[in-house]
């Protein structure tokens, strides 16, 4: 993003904008924010940098409960959360360096031959906002508004979302909707299809496609207990008592021993959070920026479920 910035120089130590020479600058940073730190670390430094000419906008705080939520919310209402900046366990810095701020901004121990040059500190009184919202995915191939999640309520939760098998968990975090240890993104599409959610599967034609039927092949033994050597993977079981066989015995509907079964498949979801963070009342002794908008940091999570 082009963002122009007007910076007034006296001299060496003193900067005013009464006397000096006004100089318009442009801070040409891509609003993609990294981060140092984790919930084991005293803070977190969230970041921009870039290169011709060297600089960062950076922005340190605490770690605590209520700052580690920014990362991974408890609700997904989208609700500003706020921070005073104090200049001391709270700082918004924008720096010039020597060489690659890469070589320097989160190194403990920092690679030689980079300095900073210059360090602008905004003053007491500036506020940083964050916005963290996330999306909930289980990556089994359909998009979760495709899997009945429903309408989201106030608090952000999918309170009517559908939940297939009834195994408590909705079929837009659940790897497998049908409970039937065959995971849904194996089940769900045709491989000779497109891959469109209107090609799903359905090997008995019975017009529930497969990856939602606990008896894909309608033989009447649970897919499920269908396991012959009980490794919980139902692709590697098959029926050779008519000789060579290639259709695994949870597609056979020829093969009908029963192997009961009463464990299932670990199941894991992922959440992607995205936190947008805005500077407001940032004067930076040269520079006052009234907001300015540092960017977005996403923070990508992996949630396990019992099925």
């Amino acid at each position: 993003m082009r963002r122009l910035l007007y910076i007034c120089f006296i001299g060496l130590l003193a900067f005013s904008c009464d006397d000096g020479d006004v100089f318009e600058v442009e801070l040409l940073f891509d609003e993609e924010l990294e981060l140092c730190g984790d919930e084991n670390s005293q803070e977190y430094l969230l970041y921009d940098i870039k290169t011709d000419p060297n600089e960062s906008l950076s922005l340190k705080f605490p770690v605590n409960t209520a700052n580690n939520a920014i990362f991974n919310p408890s609700d997904n209402t989208g609700e500003p959360y706020t921070l005073d900046i104090n200049g001391t366990t709270i700082a918004f810095n924008y720096r010039t360096y020597d060489g690659n701020p890469e070589n320097l901004i989160c190194q403990i121990i920092p690679v030689p031959g980079t300095t900073i040059t210059n360090d602008y500190e905004a003053a007491s009184g500036a506020t940083v906002e964050f916005i963290s919202t996330y999306e909930d995915d289980d990556n089994d191939g359909i998009p979760s508004d495709l899997e009945g999640r429903g309408a989201q309520a106030e608090d952000g939760s999918y309170p009517n979302a559908i939940d297939s098998d009834g195994d408590g968990i909705p079929d837009y975090i659940d790897e497998d909707d049908d409970n039937d240890n065959v995971p849904t993104a194996i089940e769900e599409f045709d491989p000779n299809e497109d891959g469109d959610i209107t090609d799903a599967l359905d090997t008995d034609n019975d017009g529930t496609p497969n990856y939602l039927d606990n008896d894909d092949d309608g033989d009447g033994v649970l897919t499920a207990d269908e396991d012959e050597n009980d490794n919980l993977s139902l692709t590697d079981d098959f029926d050779f008592s008519n000789g060579v066989n290639n259709t695994p015995r949870y597609l056979d509907s020829n093969a009908v021993d029963e192997y009961i079964q009463d464990e299932f498949i670990d199941n894991e979801f992922t959440r992607l959070v995205t936190v947008e963070v805005t500077i407001l009342e940032a004067n930076i002794e040269i520079i006052n920026i009234q907001p300015l908008f540092l960017g977005t940091y996403t923070n990508t999570l992996t949630f396990s479920t019992e099925d």
